[in-house]
């Protein structure tokens, strides 16, 4: 009798469970998968770098095979104006000097650098400058020939400084690839996955051995002292405790995070194109992408700078590039000052007494009665622009009563500036200006740029001569001729203004056609150094560290004109107020010429520098030159004498450029465009900082900074220029006696006012520097001891590149998510781009140079699948760019953040409520052993609801529409831990929500194993009695395991059934957590109601399938679903109310 109780323990033990053979091959099988899918996840973000350089490598070597023919289209305009958005070189190519991208150099190549300009690259000087070695960034200073020293207090012209042929020595692309290939895996981890991370961690360290260990205990105990219920010891003591900790082993969470990180990621994608109307082509479009991103050939890195991972949870969205990016690639004209004498100028109501009796004495001094004139300052403003046009208008609609002083400006601008042929002298005047600068003054001054903007200034005055006086102008008149004026006669001058226009013209309007009566004769350029004291003159030492603001240029650039129809030649000048006011002795009021007082020279030069700390500003003159000129001073330079009254009259240098007509004042400045504007402002709306890292100084970082709507107060704005290394190392030098700082103070104090008066200050206090950190290596002090205001300020001025990625790294440090845009051809954008979490490359505008070029066509793309130099270049420019977008995508950036922020809202959903259904199960086997209750689940059924029903139930959350108030919830800190108020609210809610549900399982649980108790043992409820758990198991206890399994099993299957009803009410209100049911309906969300139906459907086939298979026939007993306890049933079912409710609740508290 023994032997065979003992050989049917063993047939019990082997066949209790029919399920635990195949319920152990899938564990396995899951652990595999998991492993599988993680290495996989692996292999595709270390593959994806190198792939895409692959890709790269093949488009250059198809080009290298087969170049178009005309590969070299558009890069012949070696006089494109310069942008730091787009780093160009003149290069020579198949024996053309081209302008060609920067990162398509290669060692060997001979490129001519321009006076002043940085080196791309690694150089080399040739022939006999072979010894000259420049370093990447290290500035062009012709040191071989420098200005010719003054003769005896007079100046001699000097030739202008040419550009420099230097041999490549270094390839840029190579570093850069190098860079990427080697940092692209040291990306920030995402939010995301640092939330998994944590979790992981958490369930590793607290719950899954908490759970096993007191299993384990339980278990033991049970067994040893005989329990009821207690099975066989490889169950009690083996299968339960791994059924306890089952849900929360990494089955199959790898394969479903990676498998809804690649969904998500394609559904991001997806935004960047043409959303296809038809659900059949989306279907297609879905599917053709998602595999394309699981095998790693998506074009995007959606591995590595995953789309959905960073700007689903981006809190920093950074600029880098402002011309060509956040501005137009042109300055705008938009003031202009000048002198006129219409109806409205009063100036005798608007000057100070002194400055008004001040004006009387000088008019008295030179014998003259001045009329009743003033200076008139008109604005100007950008209209409804398109993507690659601008176009300024007047905010005074009646400006047209300035048309008499305005159209000789508008003429000397057109043939300044808007001529083709001249752009080329300009350009080199412009170098060696710059390069004159750099070397002779010290702090070195703003280079010289071409304001090349100005060409849209002509455009609008032309328009009123249309307009304005034509009847006017109707009557003919005769070609004028300068042969009988004099240089002084201000009458003969002023006829010759009146006509001017017209003459010239032939009331056209101002376009190329205009220019055909000038021929270019002579040009000329001069300068003058500053008079302030510098650091590089002899006994003067380093003021204080402040901010430094570099002071404009003192210059002039001539061109002498010739007008064809009468063969006079006309001189036409621009340049710094300062240095055409010298040269200035009357002005031009649209009427008559009026002589310069030294108030009106104050009131020009006050506008200049303002308008110059903000912008850029030039003066414009002109005179008619009947005196005797050497011809030889064409194409040259003079530096003007810093004392006046060193020049003779006899000096012909300088003769041409005395005397003239001062016309006006024009300042231009960079406008924000206005599709930019709208992308901040929606940053803003979406609780997204945005951050503008500028390379200008302080003043002109703030006036862009509020054309685009940042705030710019005094305390939003921080310098990353260190005290130690300012603009330029040869400023600091440390005074070596107390003496030198007693001298310094005194020549400050008695030199304060003249340099003030002279170019705006040189040195500006710094106002924040007692409330913010000045220098990169002052953030991290101030943030560790003072406060975190340098993560709130929104604009970062004089910045460098490293500047840049520090202060990007000290934000990710402080659990900022950093989202960088930058040009897609600079090539000085790749560091910052490896640094961010995420970085967006997108095309720049190009500028224009002059009117003919703003007027002509736009370059055609290259006709079939060929590739442009344009496009080879951003593609090495942008290699550390998760995708590239075209100028005109700048909305996308939004759409984009709001899917990517949708999706991961419902990825972070979707596994929260997983998690809690996966504690659930947990519990309920814990407190199941606690009661002394044989196991409600078996692992069959555990298994199906945490690795098949509740994956499937919560992945039909991301089903959700999107909507608009997902982009109104602020994101995040990427921490590395989860705070232990969110732990805290996590217990509380899963506790509240699944500690009743556990319970009332529990509950019907014991009350199936009751009443089939009671129909065991005949409705004899004393051997049934809830006190009889507690008791040793009798000859009357029921033999879960063994003759009355089936009873055991049918329990099972029913409490699965209510576990898995209870997390499909669950989840009604998961499927929108921003609103409650009866505002937002679950039903919304196709693919939830597709699955809470099939779910059901499903789980009651397989267990009616399983029983019919694996069901024991041999039997003691069967049980059948009518042996089941009304009780069960009703409680069961009744409690999905109150559930409801308290779900419901629960996400009402959490909403508010």
């Amino acid at each position: 009798m023994d032997d065979e109780c003992r050989y049917k323990e063993v047939d019990v033990i082997l066949i209790c469970d029919g399920t635990a053979l195949i319920g152990g091959c899938a564990v396995v099988l899951l652990l595999l998968a998991g492993l599988v899918s993680m290495a996989a996840l692996q292999r595709l973000r270390s593959s994806e770098m190198p792939r895409r350089v692959e890709t790269l490598l093949n488009s250059l070597q198809e080009f290298l095979q087969h170049p178009p023919s005309n590969c070299l289209q558009g890069t012949e305009d070696l006089f494109t104006p310069s942008s730091p958005a787009v780093s160009l070189q003149w290069t020579y190519r198949d024996g053309r000097l081209v302008n060609l991208p920067v990162s398509l150099l290669v060692e060997g190549d001979i490129i001519s650098l321009r006076p002043g300009n940085e080196a791309p690259t690694e150089l080399r000087g040739i022939q006999e400058e072979e010894h000259v070695i420049l370093s990447r960034s290290d500035v062009f200073s012709h040191l071989s020939s420098p200005p010719s020293p003054p003769d005896n207090g007079r100046p001699r012209p000097h030739r202008l400084v040419q550009p420099q042929l230097f041999r490549v020595t270094k390839t840029p692309a190579v570093e850069l690839v190098q860079r990427c290939l080697e940092l692209s895996q040291d990306r920030p981890v995402s939010v995301l996955d640092n939330e998994r991370f944590a979790v992981q961690s958490l369930l590793e360290r607290g719950p899954a051995p908490l759970a096993l260990i007191l299993l384990l205990m339980l278990n033991t105990l049970r067994y040893v002292l005989g329990a009821p219920g207690v099975g066989p010891w490889p169950v009690t003591l083996l299968q339960l405790p791994v059924n306890g900790i089952l849900p929360l082993l990494p089955l199959t969470f790898p394969s479903l995070w990676l498998l809804v990180s690649i969904y998500g990621e394609v559904r991001v994608l997806l935004q960047m194109g043409p959303q296809p109307t038809d659900w059949w082509d989306a279907w297609r479009t879905t599917c053709r992408t998602f595999f394309a991103v699981l095998r790693g050939r998506s074009q995007s890195l959606c591995h590595t700078a995953s789309l959905l991972h960073s700007l689903g949870s981006v809190t920093v969205l950074c600029c880098v590039d402002k011309q060509g990016i956040l501005s137009w690639p042109n300055p705008n004209p938009e003031k202009i000052l000048f002198f006129s004498r219409s109806p409205a100028s009063r100036e005798p109501d608007r000057v100070k007494p002194k400055e008004k009796e001040k004006d009387d004495n000088s008019s008295k001094e030179l014998g003259q009665t001045r009329p009743l004139c003033g200076l008139e300052m008109l604005s100007l403003s950008v209209g409804q622009a398109q993507f690659e046009d601008t176009s300024v208008q007047f905010d005074d609609m009646q400006w047209q009563r300035h048309a008499p002083s305005l159209r000789p400006l508008g003429l000397a601008v057109q043939l300044l500036l808007c001529d083709p042929a001249v752009a080329a002298r300009v350009l080199r005047f412009s170098d060696h200006l710059t390069h004159a600068a750099l070397l002779r003054t010290r702090p070195p001054c703003q280079p010289v740029r071409p304001p090349w903007g100005l060409y849209q200034l002509p455009r609008i005055l032309g328009e009123s001569g249309c307009r304005v006086q034509q009847n006017h102008w109707s009557g003919g008149h005769q070609p004028w001729s300068w042969s009988s004026v004099e240089p002084r006669s201000s009458q003969n001058w002023s006829h010759l203004l009146q006509r001017l226009p017209k003459s010239s013209f032939g009331w056209t309007r101002f376009s190329p056609s205009a220019q055909d009566p000038f021929q270019q004769q002579l040009s000329i350029a001069a300068y003058a150094l500053p008079t302030i004291p510098c650091c590089g003159e002899p006994g003067v030492t380093a003021p204080p560290p402040v901010s430094m603001r570099r002071l404009p240029f003192s210059h002039l650039i001539a061109l002498l004109m010739l007008h064809t129809h009468t063969g006079e030649p006309h001189l036409f000048s621009y340049g710094s107020a300062d240095v055409v006011l010298e040269a200035c002795t009357d002005y031009w009021d649209g009427e008559d010429l009026q002589p310069l007082t030294d108030s009106d020279r104050k009131k020009v030069v006050d506008f200049y520098q303002r308008s110059c700390m903000a912008g850029q500003c030039i003066a414009v003159s002109f005179k008619p030159l009947t005196q005797p000129y050497d011809p030889e001073i064409d194409g040259m330079c003079v530096e003007l004498p810093r004392k006046e009254g060193t020049e003779t009259p006899g000096d012909l240098s300088l003769s041409p450029l005395r005397q003239q007509v001062f016309l006006g004042l024009v300042s231009s400045q960079y406008q924000a465009r206005p599709d930019m504007i709208r992308l901040i402002s929606g940053l803003d709306s979406a609780c997204i900082r945005f951050v503008y890292f500028s390379n200008e100084e302080e003043v002109r970082s703030k006036v862009f900074a509020e054309k685009m709507g940042l705030e710019t107060g005094w305390n939003c704005h921080i310098s990353l220029q260190s005290e130690c290394f300012p603009l330029d190392p040869e400023n600091v030098k440390e005074p070596e006696r107390a003496e030198e700082d007693s001298c310094l103070l005194e020549e400050r104090d008695t030199d304060e006012s003249r340099t003030m008066e002279h170019d705006g200050a040189c040195l500006i206090e710094d106002l924040n520097r007692a409330k913010l950190p000045k220098g990169i290596e002052n953030v991290r002090p101030h943030l560790e001891h003072i406060d975190n205001v340098p993560l709130l300020v929104p604009l970062f001025t004089d910045c460098t590149s490293q500047t840049e990625c520090e202060m990007v790294c000290i934000m990710q440090e402080y659990g900022e998510v950093v989202c960088c845009l930058g040009s897609s051809q600079n090539i000085n954008n790749n560091g910052i781009f490896l640094q961010s979490d995420i970085s967006i490359a997108l095309e720049p505008l190009a500028p224009v140079c002059g009117q003919s070029n703003a007027d002509a066509p736009q370059r055609a793309p290259c006709s079939g699948d060929s590739v442009s130099l344009a496009q080879l270049s951003s593609a090495i420019c942008g290699l550390a760019c998760t995708v590239q977008l075209q100028h005109q995508d700048n909305s996308t950036v939004i759409k984009l953040i709001k899917q990517a922020r949708h999706i991961t809202a419902g990825v972070r959903k979707c596994f929260l409520f997983l998690l809690q259904c996966q504690l659930s199960l947990v519990l309920i086997q814990v407190l199941a052993c606690v009661c002394q209750l044989p196991p409600p689940l078996a692992t069959s059924d555990v298994l199906f609801l945490s690795c098949l029903y509740f994956p499937m139930l919560s992945v039909s959350l991301l089903g959700k529409p999107s909507d608009s108030s997902i982009m109104k919830v602020p994101t995040g800190k990427n921490l590395r831990f989860l705070p232990k108020k969110t732990l805290r609210f996590f217990m509380l809610c899963f506790l509240v929500k699944f500690g009743l549900t556990v319970c009332i399982y529990l509950t019907c649980f014991g009350l199936v194993l009751h009443g089939f108790c009671l129909e065991i043992n005949h409705e004899d409820e004393k051997l049934c009695y809830p006190t009889a758990l507690l008791m040793n198991s009798t000859m009357w206890s029921p033999d879960w395991y063994g003759k009355h399994s089936d009873g055991l099993s049918l329990a099972q299957k029913v409490v699965a059934f209510l576990v898995l009803l209870y997390a499909m009410c669950t989840s009604v209100s998961h499927v929108h957590r921003s609103a409650p049911m009866w505002k937002q309906s679950p039903l919304s969300n196709r693919s939830w109601c597709v699955v809470v139906c099939a779910v059901p459907i499903f789980n009651i086939s397989l267990a009616m399938g399983s029983r019919l298979l694996w069901g024991d026939l041999t039997s003691h007993h069967t049980f059948y679903i009518s042996d089941i306890p009304v009780a069960t049933w009703l409680l069961g079912i009744f409690w999905l109310i109150p559930l409801v409710f308290i779900n419901e609740g629960i996400k009402l508290h959490e909403i508010r």
